[in-house]
């Protein structure tokens, strides 16, 4: 199907369980058989990003993998596959995207400019021809194995995926080393006791990770530990201090928008 004599490397991002959520890539490289070299699995996962994000990303990450092995290897040529449409349709745009700003005929921002830029720059380090090809997803073996990389990282995301915006921010953490989790946000309110608070980012783009107890009226006593963020309409939270507080409805992401002081809650 692809020429024999080139590095062929197969590629998927993922998003779970929603789009955006948890980011995931994969990265299966099958060298020509006269190398006689056993293939190159690869496998990141990122706290919060989306799909086209993770399938973009992937072949970045392809490409990074292709110049560090050109140093030691003598590389003919290389085919990167992706399932991406996505990815597919516009790469060969991007270099007039960047060069009008950006932005479209009507003054619209391009999604992912900071990732299509960084591929502009990694395809200028590639010395040797490439080349990238559109295959559809899972129906090969070698397509299922990249499929499954891909949601293996997104089941285990360690990364930060900084260009992200999410509403301007990326959620640093789901989980703390404490044993706080996500907290479930379904447009609830719940009372609240702040455990502790932390600041990611700087000037318009930083933000509060708050982690909490959850207080149960049933039973008076704190039932749980988790972490949110505070929206940017939400006044700050002090430590130790209690509040009512009304949350957003991302799973994915959930923002404290609303939190009035209440009485210290006794509880166990």
């Amino acid at each position: 199907m692809y020429d024999h004599n080139a590095v062929k490397i197969y590629t998927d991002g993922s998003a779970r369980p929603t789009n955006p959520g948890r980011g995931g890539i994969g990265i299966v490289v099958e060298y020509p058989d006269n190398m006689g070299l056993d293939n190159f699995e690869l496998s990141e996962g990122y706290l919060l990003s989306t799909n086209n994000r993770m399938e973009l990303m992937a072949v970045i990450r392809a490409m990074e993998w292709l110049e560090a092995e050109s140093r030691g290897k003598k590389l003919a040529r290389a085919i990167i596959i992706t399932d991406s449409e996505y990815v597919y349709d516009h790469y060969k745009s991007a270099q007039y995207w960047k060069a009008n700003g950006w932005r479209n005929g009507d003054g619209k921002p391009y999604e992912n400019p900071d990732l299509w830029d960084i591929f502009l720059k990694q395809h200028r380090k590639l010395r040797f021809h490439n080349e990238i090809a559109w295959e559809k997803g899972k129906t090969r073996e070698v397509l299922r194995r990249v499929d499954a990389l891909a949601k293996q990282g997104s089941g285990n995301s360690t990364k930060t995926d900084h260009g992200y915006s999410g509403g301007k921010f990326t959620a640093p953490r789901t989980k703390s080393k404490k044993g706080a989790t996500l907290f479930p946000a379904h447009g609830q309110d719940a009372l609240i006791r702040i455990y502790k608070k932390r600041v990611y980012g700087k000037g318009d783009r930083q933000i509060y990770k708050v982690t909490f107890d959850l207080y149960d009226e049933g039973t008076k006593a704190y039932v749980e530990k988790h972490v949110a963020y505070l929206g940017k309409d939400c006044p700050d939270l002090k430590r130790n201090n209690c509040y009512r507080a009304s949350f957003d409805s991302s799973a994915a992401f959930p923002r404290i928008l609303v939190a009035e002081p209440v009485e210290y809650l006794k509880g166990t």
